[in-house]
């Protein structure tokens, strides 16, 4: 294994506890404060695990002399993965929360 791939391992591993952390922090967040956009996020993040998983996988595994060639749908399944995590973000963004009038909210605007 080269230097070039040792590095490209240590990226998709950093990638991949990085997602794996943001996913936590975001299942807290969501249950301190119930936004529904922290579900999108949480998919997303979970989605980002998944695919630099498969992408560990890919490198690591594979490539060590007994490398396996992917079906169709893997590939295709593997490839849509940062598609719906872009469609989720954006989701989660641009949804808007909401709020229910009670009488607690409404005695606090001015």
């Amino acid at each position: 294994m080269n230097l070039i791939d040792q590095i490209e391992i240590i990226l998709i591993i950093a990638t991949m506890g990085l997602s794996i952390l943001l996913c936590a922090l975001s299942v807290s967040a969501y249950r301190n404060s119930r936004l529904k956009k922290m579900i999108y996020a949480t998919i997303a993040y979970s989605l980002f695990a998944i695919f630099s998983l498969s992408q560990f996988y890919e490198e690591f595994v594979l490539e060590g002399g007994n490398e396996a060639h992917p079906s169709l749908i893997t590939d295709i399944g593997i490839h849509s993965i940062p598609l719906a995590i872009l469609i989720l973000f954006f989701i989660g963004i641009v949804k808007k929360e909401k709020y229910s009038n009670s009488p607690q909210q409404s005695s606090m605007i001015p």
